[in-house]
């Protein structure tokens, strides 16, 4: 891809040199946003530095304190204008556009960050000054765990506050999905290129946040792939999007408590949802409460009213009994599974009476195919056991 490239990139809507020579510069191998800042100061401008070339950039090496592989790269002579056509060629396939710090749209909250994110790849609406809240946790949580994420992204979003998390398995995912329950938005921070579906299965979940559900933004180049080396950079972003962080369950040695450390850094306040000791995914946020480091939250009121913001009428205190794994003893005989199979009874289990929700969502929490899904609730409808409304939607009757 060569200069015309550039041309018919553009030609999709203004892009200034700045962004184009941001795109270029933060895909070269080694190069992130404490470098991207040395070479914007030692050439005036990101654009100056392209314009030089990268043999000039790698004469400033030392200067500019870059990293093995980014000289190693640069001193191949790449064609960094075509790389910054390449790259927002790719975001822009992917439906994302580009934000830099200086850029109107970009969230202030990053922007007070030391070394903010040079670059930011944004597929869906990011409201700069939107109320934030991370929900976030274990890859691995148990149905406990899952079912508290889901509470506290589906009571924030009813209180108007948009749920941030990383967008990977478990904890991740149950904010997001609890958000679009509550008919909010949330957004999704992602540790591989914003072209990039990880874990594959929440390609549908990134599609629905970024067609009206939210944002799903990175800063890394399109392309990337996920690796253990960019989640703590996307660990930082959720904390600095977000007024305050919740950690529903997480290891000791976790990447939730990476985002913990870097809220507690950025004067974030921190919270934690106490767990049986004997999970061991209940051992970080335990942890957190022990040493003092985050307050208790039971449920999302707490956070709320921490922060000052309203609570809605009828938002439960807390997780129920159910919710924190235990069964009450005067709780209604279930007998669903006498007259459906297995994923049937799940699909009842995940449904709600006044909230609907879609079926991808529902199959993506049974862990079924999502056509198997709309087979079982068809099925359920003409049991009279489920209502379905337009797009898709189900509700318990």
């Amino acid at each position: 891809m060569g200069r015309s490239s550039q041309s018919a990139a553009d030609a999709a809507g203004p892009v200034g040199p700045e962004t184009v020579a941001a795109c270029a510069l933060s895909a070269v191998p080694g190069i992130g946003a404490t470098a991207l800042e040395r070479i914007a100061k030692a050439f005036l401008s990101l654009s100056q530095a392209l314009e030089e070339g990268p043999l000039e950039i790698l004469r400033r090496a030392d200067f500019l304190e870059l990293r093995a592989d980014a000289r190693t790269y640069l001193g191949q002579g790449p064609d960094l204008h075509e790389l910054g056509a390449w790259a927002l060629g790719v975001a822009r396939k992917a439906g994302a556009r580009v934000l830099l710090p200086g850029d109107i749209g970009y969230p202030p909250r990053l922007r007070k960050l030391p070394h903010p994110p040079a670059i930011l790849y944004v597929r869906g609406s990011l409201a700069p000054e939107a109320r934030r809240v991370a929900v976030v946790g274990a890859r691995a949580a148990d149905d406990a765990g899952l079912e508290i994420a889901r509470l506290f992204g589906d009571g924030l979003a009813r209180a108007g506050v948009e749920v941030v998390s990383g967008g990977a398995r478990g904890i991740d995912t149950a904010a997001h999905e609890g958000a679009l329950w509550g008919q909010g938005s949330s957004v999704a921070v992602l540790g591989c290129g914003i072209d990039v579906a990880y874990p594959a299965e929440n390609r549908g979940l990134f599609d629905r946040l970024a067609t009206g559900g939210g944002a799903v933004i990175s800063e890394l180049p399109p392309g990337t792939q996920p690796s253990p080396r960019n989640f703590p950079r996307r660990n930082r972003t959720v904390a600095g999007l977000a007024q305050a962080v919740v950690v529903v369950r997480a290891a000791l040695r976790s990447g939730a408590l990476i985002t913990a450390a870097h809220a507690a850094e950025q004067g974030v306040p921190l919270f934690a949802v106490p767990g049986d000791p004997s999970n061991p995914r209940a051992e970080g946020p335990n942890a957190l409460l022990r040493e003092g480091g985050a307050k208790v939250a039971t449920g999302p009121a707490d956070v709320l009213r921490h922060l000052g913001w309203p609570v809605p009428a009828g938002l439960p205190e807390a997780a129920d009994a159910t919710h924190w794994g235990a069964v009450a003893s005067n709780a209604p005989v279930d007998r669903t599974d006498e007259v459906l199979d297995a994923a049937g009874v799940k699909l009842w289990r995940l449904l709600d009476e006044r909230t609907p929700a879609h079926v991808d969502d529902l199959a993506l929490r049974a862990q079924i195919p999502a056509r198997e899904a709309l087979g079982k609730l068809a099925e359920l409808e003409l049991k009279g056991m489920v209502l379905q409304r337009p797009g898709k939607y189900f509700l318990r009757r």
